[in-house]
């Protein structure tokens, strides 16, 4: 009796082992460290700039989140489609997905690589960040590990115009452009880097 139950236990071990091992195969990036490093400061910069830019000019937000890293498209180091999702949560409970698709048809900006973050090494094997700035200019970013005031953005008409419409249909309350801001709400940065097919991007939630 006890050898039957030792071999099930076994058992059940190799199988989540083995789910674990495909699972990790099929969504994390077989990306260098230092590969890894360079995705992990250039988006924890793009994170610091928008939960920033939603935290000092909106009121109503209790906290703002982000979603993994997602890498779309590529193999190996190569630089691909990367992005974040950022999350919205107002002081009612409710909660907004800053992502083209549900709930809203309306199209929302992209966070990430190809839209605000550019990311690649130098010849010299240096790391080159590089961020938006108010007048969609690329700054050199890569010597910071946090947000320089040049980078901070004090505009953002496209994103104002999204927050305008998830508040009009409902799905947040409360929140609204304002000078004072959202001095207590709460950032939390998202450095997961995750791979997941383009297809079901715009589904996550």
């Amino acid at each position: 009796m006890k050898k039957k139950l030792f071999t099930t236990l076994a058992l059940i071990l190799v199988l989540v082992s083995g789910g674990i091992y495909i699972y990790n195969k099929l969504t994390k990036p077989n990306f260098s460290p230092k590969t890894t490093k360079l995705y992990q400061r250039g988006f924890r910069l793009l994170e610091e700039q928008y939960g920033t830019y939603f935290k000092e000019h909106y009121k109503g937000i209790e906290k703002i989140e982000f979603s993994p890293i997602f890498i779309s498209g590529g193999k190996g180091e190569s630089f691909v489609h990367s992005r974040v999702i950022p999350v919205i949560y107002d002081n009612y409970g409710n909660k907004a997905y800053l992502q083209n698709g549900r709930p809203l048809d309306i199209g929302v900006p992209r966070y990430g690589t190809f839209a605000g973050l550019q990311l690649d090494f130098t010849y010299d094997g240096s790391e080159y960040i590089h961020l938006l700035n108010d007048e969609k200019e690329y700054i050199q970013a890569d010597q910071y590990h946090h947000l320089p005031p040049k980078l901070k953005l004090k505009k953002d008409d496209i994103m104002d115009e999204v927050l305008t419409t998830y508040v009009k249909k409902g799905l947040l309350k409360g929140v609204e452009k304002n000078s004072q801001g959202s001095s207590k709400a709460e950032i939390v940065y998202n450095l997961e880097i995750r791979r997941i097919d383009e297809r079901e991007l715009d589904k996550w939630q």
